[in-house]
């Protein structure tokens, strides 16, 4: 603990011993301790003159007051001592604190140790509740991200449910389409081709043309993207002749000519009715 100026007290009595000026106040020969030799001056011409004082023992009690040390030589002679009061090195005076002073040193020291310690343990909570909030931010984005993960699973199972079932409706479809095709060709080989009969056949036509835009269809959803086909060829595309690979090596329009005339040729009375009767 330090002060920032050296008592006034003891700067006074400094400067009178280092001035010489009074012989019953001066330095002992080795200038770690002063003397005081006559009482009755010192209290006359030093303590009411600078101190406001009038009695030697109120000289003594202020001495105590800052830790001097008394002892007797003589009878006559007073010697005081402290560590830091010696000749010639007046800097060492601010090293002197008195006990009242150095009591509230301590408090305050004391104080602030509680202070520190006080702003220590409302720092280490703030803390500890920043890094609570912190864990709990983090448990709550990763529940988030569970339960987005648990989402992107659910959807994509519907999404292959939505594909197996389109699949298997496509499936279907075609199944229901070839034996509908089967069954045109063996009513075209009842009928008999005459003037007769020139209304069932225009009636056929007209469910040849429903094929033949249905694969028109198909032919479109495939050359538009050929690679996201959920669904799996008609059946008159899969017996088709023209080969899918070959066409994927000519030009999008020619491939699909190739395929519409076919397709066209299936689709035709006389060709269904030609394939039933060779």
């Amino acid at each position: 603990m330090h002060q920032k100026k050296s008592p006034k007290f003891l700067d006074r009595l400094f400067d009178l011993l280092e001035s010489e000026q009074y012989k019953f106040l001066r330095w002992s020969d080795d200038g770690k301790s002063f003397e005081v030799s006559d009482i009755k001056k010192l209290e006359k011409q030093i303590l009411r003159v600078f101190y406001k004082q009038k009695s030697f023992a109120s000289f003594i009690r202020q001495l105590n007051l800052y830790g001097f040390k008394r002892s007797k030589i003589r009878r006559n002679i007073n010697v005081f001592a402290h560590r830091y009061f010696i000749q010639g090195d007046k800097k060492q005076l601010i090293n002197i604190i008195s006990q009242n002073k150095l009591k509230v040193l301590e408090e305050l020291s004391h104080q602030d140790n509680n202070l520190k310690h006080q702003i220590y343990e409302a720092e280490h909570q703030q803390l500890t509740e920043t890094l609570k909030d912190l864990q709990n931010q983090q448990k709550q984005i990763q529940m988030k991200f569970n339960e987005q993960i648990h989402l992107q699973m659910q959807l994509k199972l519907r999404i292959i449910q939505i594909m197996n079932q389109i699949n298997t409706h496509d499936i279907t479809i075609n199944i229901k389409a070839q034996h509908s095709y089967q069954l045109l060709c063996k009513v075209m080989q009842l009928i008999p081709n005459n003037e007769q009969h020139k209304e069932e056949l225009s009636i056929i036509r007209s469910i040849c043309k429903v094929f033949n835009e249905f694969h028109l269809e198909s032919i479109s959803s495939y050359l538009g993207s050929p690679n996201d086909r959920l669904t799996p060829l008609p059946f008159y595309l899969q017996d088709s002749s023209v080969s899918l690979e070959f066409g994927s090596k000519l030009g999008q329009n020619q491939f699909y000519e190739l395929l519409q005339n076919q397709a066209t040729n299936i689709f035709q009375p006389s060709q269904v009715k030609q394939q039933f009767m060779i």
